[in-house]
């Protein structure tokens, strides 16, 4: 009898823990504004408030509500769009499953190009059965614009419409996706590109192209092409390249045909970019390359895929050259052994902030990689100082500090890249080296 009320308590009490790791699991879809404060792993400075680190929670006002941190609603000119989170049927998809998430029908979908220094206005409707917001990624806007649920808004549920506003202040290659639950969201379509042209161009380009890839059905893809997309150039012309990765793991390319330049990385423009010959890159998840290239005096420039092993793929690809029926550079060369490293490329310019700056505080964060629940959902999870969103610890900081964050990856994971939502930072070292590029 003992044995058997023994067990009936140890099965209530592990129903009771499992629910509530289940339940707290459970993605936040409206802002809760309350905090409470937890340590966890950070290092003391002299003068430093010690209650700097708080971790979302219930029953202590916040100082400034998020929603009323917005854009300015003035500019010189207002680029205005309307995206449409809806399902489409794509031949890309595997039977059994053919309907994709799009914005207007398309995935990706519209390229929204604008002009530094414009404010953007863009007003979502969600015609899907789940919730969706956009998030605008690498681009620096106002919280009331970054599009995360339960932090920055409240989801857009099914029917309801929203509208963001931002200046759009530096320019570069980005890219805007769901960000309620965006690894399946932006996995089933729901992303696009955004281009912030330079008000005053340092550079004249004669061609601007631009390439998402993302895998559908196991096969990787450029924009909505598993085979070789033709860019019209002439001889002589200057031609960029614009490539995002919408995938979680990186994808090999390698450029053919003619020396190229690395001209910028998630938006930033690099400091004294030296050509490059048939050198891979490796394109990260969410990652951003430009690369230019002068077009030779005959043939043509192809972008390849290559796989894990340096070999060439079959397809996709762009071609770069004149012509109804262009082919890439046969016989294929050889690909160097040594990836494009971003740490010793270019040339370094002059920093305010260094490796040996006083730093007002400094974070560890521990990534890792367990077993729980994922929005309810059983299966593999990342972590964050042990924990798993929605439930990792928050970062609060004060105006004019100077702040370390310092990311160790032990996870068996693998590869996890990290960013900053509405700002920008210095990488100061990888794995304790200083860059030299």
């Amino acid at each position: 009898m003992r044995l058997l009320l023994g067990l009936l308590c140890f099965l209530m009490v592990a129903g009771v823990t499992f629910g509530v790791a289940m339940e707290t699991s459970r993605y936040p879809d409206a802002i809760n504004m309350g905090t409470s404060c937890s340590m966890g792993n950070m290092s003391s400075m002299p003068n430093m408030d010690m209650s700097a680190r708080c971790q979302a929670g219930h029953g202590v006002t916040a100082g400034i509500p998020v929603t009323s941190l917005r854009a300015s609603q003035t500019a010189a000119h207002i680029d205005e769009f309307t995206l449409t989170a809806q399902s489409a049927r794509s031949p890309l998809m595997v039977k059994g499953k053919p309907d994709v998430w799009t914005y207007n029908g398309t995935s990706p979908g519209p390229t929204l190009r604008v002009r530094q220094g414009d404010l953007v206005v863009v007003h979502l409707i969600n015609h899907l059965s789940v919730g969706v917001t956009i998030h605008w990624h690498g681009v620096a806007v106002p919280n009331s614009a970054d599009g995360v649920a339960g932090v920055t808004q409240d989801v857009l549920k099914p029917g309801q419409a929203y509208t963001y506003r931002f200046v759009a202040k530096d320019p570069g290659t980005y890219w805007y996706h769901s960000h309620q639950e965006s690894f399946e969201q932006t996995g089933n379509g729901l992303y696009g590109m955004l281009i912030i042209e330079p008000a005053r161009p340092v550079v004249h380009d004669d061609i601007d192209a631009n390439f998402a890839l993302h895998t559908w059905g196991g096969m990787l893809v450029f924009n909505t092409s598993t085979g070789a997309q033709s860019i019209n150039a002439r001889p002589g012309q200057w031609v960029r390249l614009r490539l995002l990765n919408t995938d979680n793991t990186p994808h090999g390319l390698v450029l053919l045909g003619a020396p190229f330049l690395v001209a910028a990385l998630d938006g930033h423009d690099l400091n004294g970019p030296t050509p490059l010959t048939r050198v891979p890159i490796s394109i990260d998840a969410a990652q951003r390359y430009d690369l230019r290239f002068q077009m030779p005096s005959s043939g043509t420039v192809a972008l390849l895929s290559i796989d894990d092993n340096g070999h060439y793929q079959a397809t996709p690809s762009a071609l770069v050259g004149q012509g109804s029926n262009l082919q890439p550079p046969l016989p294929l060369p050889s690909i160097r052994k040594r990836v494009f490293d971003f740490t010793t490329y270019g040339r370094p310019t002059t920093n305010a902030i260094s490796p040996n700056s006083h730093f007002d505080v400094t974070y560890t964060i521990q990534l890792g990689f367990t077993f729980g629940f994922s929005n309810t959902r059983p299966g593999p999870v990342f972590t964050l100082d042990g924990k798993a969103f929605p439930n990792t610890p928050t970062l609060l900081v004060k105006t004019g500090q100077l702040v370390r964050l310092r990311f160790v990856n032990d996870a068996i994971g693998g590869l996890h890249p990290m960013h900053l939502h509405g700002h920008t930072f210095t990488v100061l070292t990888k794995n304790g080296h200083p860059l030299t590029g």
